[in-house]
């Protein structure tokens, strides 16, 4: 054997050395891999090695030898067995004792040290609703998936046509984080490469977990000048020339005055109602020669969040979309505009005897004749009515069958087909209508002081034509955020959306749980090499060592399931919100997958092995009402009074792109599209795509992750370890260590004499390893497949 220090060679003691060998268990764990293998071995006091060591038993040497880095290998026959740094442990008049160390792998010390809102992951972007439409099918590491936060479905009036039309603005969306990214830059950071085909499937490449904004306790805040403001009344207003109502008191005309009215305690509405949930902290909410206004005690950071209701005069412009009040500028900086959507349905495909009906062209023209026709009683062609304006209301007769309208438009002497857009509608549907809007808008933080304080009376509607009403509702409400996550127009970098409290290697842990991961590092050329433990265990040549065997040593053979559970469960953290009342109502946690052994031999009980990092999720339809089929995570839990709205419990999902919208459906503005971004964690499949499950267990035929386990669990429970004495030479023993060679290595699969017959078996430790020994005590774990 031959060790080198400094690359320089040291005198040995005569006698053999054994070194540490491998254990398959750490492999699973990324925080063992923090740990490498050392080796204290004892070397004697001679000239060469009194000066490589800095003569350490001179009172007078110059310097310790700790005191600077040292390296050393130790190989036989040219092979390294182990090299690393190395310490001076002690010295004395006969020799000194030193320890090698194959350091533990720097990429987790890393990232067990470094919080995870440290990745220098780069991206940077400005919360718009552009940029978040354009996340969803560029290459960025951030993309804003729709949410629907968890809350008490609220009531319609009776009287509305349609369910009041609920807007979308950049508070429905949220930060998600391309996990492949962040898994790749926890490596690169700490100068390491990783080998691995999983990473590098589709299947991880489309996985994305929830980002989050700061947080922190603002009750002192809130405390102090925290309000909630409401109206007293709804007041209407008609638009000016420009189609804007101003939210202003001042206003001669076309204004519905203050936003709100009162922040008062046991305030009554116009109606003579009780207005719940109205505070007034410092009485920092009040009015000022009529207008409303903020002025804290202290200079602070706060942005406002205005939840708005609102009737709004609309004209029919298109099949997808009406004229009226479509933008709201709240300030500079934050004018919101959004697309009313057109949501009553085209009946062309389903026409009806005994009905009446409205024909609507969208670009009609003055002088312009239509006739509209349709198959009466299997008769192509039958005149249904002529007509000249914009829209006409027709009915069909009381009996036969009809189908197929088609409508035409005069050419001269001639009828031809129109190729313009039109509808048919229900016949109580007019050109111009009503339509209720909520929304919720978020600005972004400012400075706002008592020398400096917040007005409101620049807020107005735009987007109507002139003298469209535009009526504003009670329920209209204003509050301020100390901590508001970015709002419109916010310029944002990644740490911005990765407040997460949690360390770099939690991520890792929580990846390994769910796709039954191991880790191998491979410090000389730090490599990491990844895989599930299906596809690590078998990724090497797969090599015949029958004739290996030392059977002058015995061979034992350990069932392995005294080592486990009778029952083992996999599961994500606990679930909030819909998740918990699904469970409740399941009496099963969403995603768990269990396993039991058939053994006698196995520990009593059931064993959880839950994740230290994810939740599951659940998408649900009808949320949004211009597009009812999009299924969308539901996130929070809406009987949580503690829950600001802006985070949430961690989540992973799978982006499956853009995902159609069936019929007349569309997405909101900026979209208009007819398909949305579909992140999910759980998809049963449709017509349009495949389905997919984070879940352990299997749900609507579609294979849950305990496919990563499969395999293992089967083994565990039926099968054995082998240990037996192998003859190896070091060469063999330093492949082992090194993957990728083409050697065997620890990754491979061997065939092994047992002395009753040689079986497959996959690598599960090696012992201290001597050279000089004719052999070295292995363990294998025996695969199911001989």
């Amino acid at each position: 054997m031959e060790l080198k220090i400094d690359g320089q060679i040291c005198d040995l003691k005569a006698g053999s050395i054994a070194v540490p060998g491998y254990d398959a268990a750490r492999l699973a764990d990324p925080e063992a891999c923090r740990e490498g293998r050392s080796l204290k071995i004892p070397i004697p006091a001679t000239p060469r090695n009194d000066a490589l060591v800095g003569f350490a038993c001179d009172p007078h040497a110059a310097g310790g030898f700790n005191d600077a880095l040292h390296t050393a290998e130790l190989s036989a026959e040219g092979s390294a067995l182990i090299g690393g740094t190395v310490r001076l442990l002690a010295a004395s008049g006969e020799g000194y004792t030193l320890e090698i160390r194959d350091g533990g792998a720097g990429w987790a010390e890393n990232a067990a040290r470094r919080m995870f809102s440290r990745l220098g992951v780069a991206w940077d972007n400005v919360v718009t609703p552009t940029a978040i439409v354009e996340s969803w099918t560029d290459d960025s590491p951030v993309k804003f998936f729709p949410i629907h936060r968890d809350e008490y479905r609220r009531q319609n009036s009776s009287s509305d046509l349609l369910p009041a039309e609920r807007l979308l603005s950049v508070e429905d969306y949220h930060p998600f984080l391309h996990v492949a990214t962040l898994v790749g830059q926890i490596f690169r950071e700490a100068d390491y490469e990783v080998k691995s085909r999983f990473f590098e499937s589709a299947f991880f490449r489309s996985l994305y977990m929830s980002g989050a904004y700061s947080s922190r306790d603002t009750t002192a805040a809130a405390g102090r000048m925290g309000f909630s403001a409401r109206r007293l009344a709804p007041a209407t207003a008609a638009a000016n020339e420009l189609g804007r109502v101003s939210a202003n008191p001042k206003a001669v005309a076309n204004t519905v005055g203050n936003i709100v009215d009162t922040a008062t305690p046991q305030s009554v509405d116009a109606d003579g109602e009780a207005i719940d949930g109205l505070f007034n902290n410092g009485n920092c909410f009040s009015t000022d020669n009529g207008k409303i206004v903020f002025t804290p005690p202290t200079e602070i950071s706060v942005g406002f969040e205005y939840r708005l209701k609102y009737t709004t005069a609309h004209r029919i412009v298109s099949r997808t979309r009406l004229k009226g009040f479509d933008t709201v500028y709240l300030g500079p900086g934050a004018e919101f505009r959004f697309e009313l959507a057109n949501r009553y349905r085209d009946l062309r495909e389903a026409v009806a005897p005994n009905f009446t009906y409205r024909a609507l062209v969208f670009d009609h023209l003055a002088g312009a004749q239509y006739r509209l026709t349709y198959t009466r009683n299997g008769v192509p062609g039958t005149v249904w009515t002529d007509f000249a304006a914009r829209s006409a209301q027709v009915t069909t007769p009381a009996s036969g069958t009809v189908a197929d309208p088609v409508l035409l438009v005069r050419s001269g002497s001639q009828w031809v087909a129109y190729r313009g857009d039109w509808a048919l509608y229900n016949g109580y549907v007019g050109e111009t209508g009503q339509t209720m809007v909520e929304v919720r808008l978020r600005t972004a933080a400012e400075s706002v002081s008592p020398a400096s304080p917040k007005y409101f009376n620049l807020i107005y509607f735009a987007g109507a034509e002139p003298g469209m009403a535009l009526t504003l509702h009670k329920e209209c409400s204003l509050r301020p955020r100390f901590l508001s996550a970015p709002g419109f127009g916010s310029r944002i970098a990644f740490a911005d959306v990765a407040q997460h409290r949690i360390r770099q290697s939690e991520l890792l842990d929580a990846l390994a749980h769910l796709f039954n991961l191991r880790f191998y590092t491979e410090e000389a050329t730090r490599r990491v090499w990844i895989e599930p433990e299906g596809e690590f265990f078998g990724a090497g040549p797969e090599t015949d060592w029958s004739g290996r065997t030392d059977f002058s040593q015995p061979v034992e053979r350990r069932p392995v399931a005294p080592e486990i559970h009778e029952v083992r469960t996999w599961r994500y953290r606990d679930g909030d919100g819909a998740v918990a009342r699904f469970d409740a109502g399941e009496e099963a946690p969403l995603g768990a997958w269990s396993f039991a052994a058939d053994s006698y031999a196995a520990m009593q009980g059931e064993k959880v092995l839950r994740n230290p990092l994810f939740s599951p999720s659940l998408n649900a339809a009808g949320h949004y009402l211009n597009a009812p089929s999009a299924l969308i995570p539901e996130v929070g839990d809406r009987d949580d009074a503690e829950e600001d709205g802006t985070n949430f419990t961690l989540r992973i999902v799978r982006y499956a792109g853009m995902h159609p919208l069936p019929g007349d459906e569309r997405w909101g503005y900026p979209s208009g599209r007819s398909e949305y971004p579909l992140a999910a964690f759980h998809f049963a499949g449709d017509d349009a795509a495949e389905g997919f499950t984070l879940c352990f267990e299997d749900r609507d035929g579609q294979q849950g992750l305990h496919r990563f386990y499969d395999g293992q669990v089967r083994r565990e429970a039926s099968r054995e370890r082998i240990i037996l004495s192998l003859r190896l030479a070091p060469h063999e023993f330093e492949a082992l260590l090194t993957p990728g060679t083409g050697a065997p290595d620890i990754r491979s699969v061997f065939r092994i004499d047992t002395g009753a017959g040689v079986v497959r078996a996959a690598l599960h430790a090696v012992g201290d390893y001597d050279p000089a020994k004719a052999s070295v005590r292995c363990t294998f774990n025996r695969l199911m497949e001989d």
